[in-house]
């Protein structure tokens, strides 16, 4: 278990375990207000690739499976993870994430929620998130929305039990299939999963390169992007050409 993680700060978050001493940590609360000035491309077009990576997002959220995302999912999300990994109450990877994902929340409900029904749809998921991916930056983990770049931090921490740095098959293997029981990933299926994202061993999974896996998985608009398995399993239905015009 991850217990070797550096304190909460008042107002930013932490997620830094003993093995990962370079993590990320920048302010929580203006995280998403940044990425909203810095990209206004709501209403952009998606292909099926790109819908197929936020659907698969949303459904991680949305714990209860009733079609929305609301406060109560977040609330169990947390659960989840402290259940998951056996965190006790005040650990600090525990509140690390409690931090991170209630300033997640209010900014999500303040920016997505466009009927003010204190729950979003899949239809203000889609809507929303094209503004997270558009920037005018290079796509690189430096320039990942601060909330996107802090949670990678944190599952990497999670992640990596045997804390050694890297993320290997077993690790990723019980990540997944303790986070989404409706799609376990077997050792078999988690070592394919895990030469596509390391490039067929090109690169170790270690911290950066995880980085790099979100960094690509969110702004990539090919389904051969290396970064496909960022969020574990990905189905894509209908045809992924490339008619998008979204950064």
């Amino acid at each position: 278990m991850l217990r070797a993680v550096s304190r909460v700060v008042p107002q930013m978050v932490r997620s830094a375990a003993a093995n990962a001493p370079n993590m990320v940590v920048r302010p929580a609360a203006i995280s998403l207000v940044r990425t909203m000035m810095e990209g206004v491309a709501k209403g952009k077009k998606l292909n099926q690739f790109q819908k197929s990576k936020l659907k698969r997002k949303f459904d991680l959220y949305d714990i209860d499976d009733d079609g929305f995302v609301e406060r109560e999912d977040y609330d169990n999300y947390i659960a989840k993870i402290k259940e998951a990994y056996d965190l006790k109450d005040g650990d600090p990877l525990l509140r690390a994430f409690e931090m991170e994902f209630d300033a997640h929340w209010q900014k999500m409900l303040k920016f997505m929620d466009e009927n003010k029904d204190g729950q979003l749809s899949i239809d203000e998921w889609l809507d929303y998130y094209p503004s997270i991916t558009s920037t005018s930056k290079a796509k690189t983990p430096e320039n990942l929305p601060t909330f996107l770049l802090t949670l990678a931090d944190a599952f990497f921490a999670l992640m990596d039990t045997k804390k050694d740095g890297f993320i290997d098959a077993e690790e990723y293997s019980e990540f997944w299939t303790k986070f989404d029981k409706r799609a376990p990933v077997d050792i078999a299926t988690a070592k394919e999963h895990l030469a596509h994202l390391t490039k067929n061993g090109k690169y170790g999974m270690d911290l950066a390169h995880f980085r790099e896996v979100y960094a690509d998985y969110t702004w990539s608009k090919d389904p051969d992007s290396f970064g496909r398995y960022a969020y574990g399993p990905l189905d894509i239905a209908g045809d992924s050409g490339s008619d998008s015009d979204s950064d």
